[in-house]
């Protein structure tokens, strides 16, 4: 007996066009929402997706599902309509632009049904090819990655601050959360001069009653002067609507508590929605099925035909620590991509040995030699200016979030 495979149906309340339907259809399962959020939850979670708009009881395209569809580009859309929402010009850019396919009512079962086994079978090839739906790029099932994005979805009003090492997408998650809620993605560095303009006309901006709805990413929120912190928490006690803050933090809370450089104040607020990315390192599989999306896009941009990755190069993907985390993973593919010409990209290409790789037990490696380098140096400027973080960070020419993480990750004592 073939197992039931489940369809997603999205149907406004007062839909009729597919209440004729039972939730059953021979080996096919109709899962129901009125709701957006409980639909995307639902899409969150699903590796093949595809799914039925009823938008008959609609007189046009509503524009909070287009921004909410703009989302879920990947899953296999079947609109239905009624032939005179065909007639008109914005119901066809509507199904033209988001949907697989389309019916119209009375909608007939066995016609659309096959639609649905067309749909389904795309979906799984995209799948296969790790191209299945996501986010825009946000990409990964590990369960502890999938807790970040419920977190981050389930947020609505900010401030948001998003915890975790260089090079694991928190400013490409906090921009799709602003995209997710209406807000124009605004991304500054902390006690930057565009920072600090920006504040300032933000304060008279508000003075006025002029505010745009606006998400402001601020990096390396630690690097931020008291005077800055000062000016947010101030803005965000006016409770301004249409102004949001997402803050990039390289520090654990922890390492934010003892760094220092924080007042209390804003400490409380960047504890508000505090949600830590995890490396890749951590993410198991998710190493191997970003490889793969990655290659596929890079290698349609750079015009190759490339059909997957070696079977040493998929090992030494799954293997390796990528202490650079997305950033390296996305290096190497395009560092590989432009010097090979073969159909499967290899490990050598990548920049990996050929051997199996070792780099966690091999005492001569050149990556254990430079993070021994690199401590120490650490640990030479920090007794040279008395343990002074901002000092220090100064004269190693790095950003304070990134000396504090390589003194917690190097277990150095000031």
């Amino acid at each position: 007996m073939a197992l039931e495979r489940e369809i997603l149906v999205l149907q406004h309340a007062n839909s009729s066009g597919l209440r004729v339907l039972s939730n059953q259809y021979e080996n096919w399962f109709l899962v129901r929402y009125s709701n957006l959020e409980a639909a995307g939850l639902y899409l969150d979670s699903k590796e093949s997706a595809i799914g039925i708009m009823d938008c008959s009881s609609s007189v046009q395209p509503d524009a909070e599902i287009e921004q909410w569809l703009t989302c879920y580009q990947g899953v296999s859309w079947v609109a239905i309509l009624s032939r005179k929402q065909l007639l008109k010009k914005e119901w066809q850019l509507f199904v033209a632009t988001y949907c697989y396919d389309y019916h119209t009512i009375p909608v007939s079962e066995e016609k659309l049904f096959i639609t649905i086994g067309r749909a389904y079978g795309m979906s799984k090839l995209k799948n296969k090819l790790s191209l299945s739906f996501q986010k825009g790029e946000v990409i990964g099932r590990h369960e502890s990655f999938q807790k970040a994005l419920r977190q981050i979805y389930r947020c609505k009003s900010g401030p948001v601050t998003l915890s975790g090492e260089a090079g694991t997408g928190k400013r490409l998650l906090a921009e799709r959360w602003a995209k997710l809620n209406g807000f124009e993605f605004i991304a500054l560095d902390a006690s930057s001069i565009e920072l600090t303009n920006y504040l300032s006309n933000l304060g008279r901006a508000t003075s006025h009653g002029s505010t745009s709805d606006a998400c402001l990413c601020i990096n390396d929120v630690v690097d931020l002067t008291g005077s800055e912190q000062t000016h947010i928490c101030n803005f965000l006690l006016m409770e301004v609507s249409g102004c949001e803050f997402v803050f990039c933090c390289g520090l654990s809370i922890d390492e934010v508590d003892e760094s220092g450089s924080i007042t209390s104040e804003f400490l409380t607020l960047l504890k508000k929605n505090w949600i830590d990315i995890p490396p890749l390192r951590d993410r198991g599989q998710d190493k191997v099925i970003l490889a793969k999306y990655y290659l596929y896009k890079l290698s349609r941009e750079q015009k190759k035909r490339v059909l997957g990755f070696s079977n040493d190069a998929e090992d030494a993907i799954a293997s390796y620590d990528w202490p650079g985390n997305v950033d390296e993973l996305i290096e190497r593919i395009t560092t590989g991509l432009f010097c090979y010409e073969g159909d499967y990209l290899n490990a050598e290409s990548m920049g990996f040995d050929n051997t199996p790789l070792t780099d966690k037990y091999n005492n001569l490696s050149l990556r254990q030699a430079r993070e021994e380098a690199e401590a120490l140096v650490i640990k030479r400027v920090l007794e040279l200016v008395s343990g002074k973080p901002g000092r220090a960070a100064e004269l190693l020419c790095i950003s304070r979030a990134s000396l504090h993480r390589l003194i917690a990750r190097y277990g150095i004592r000031r």
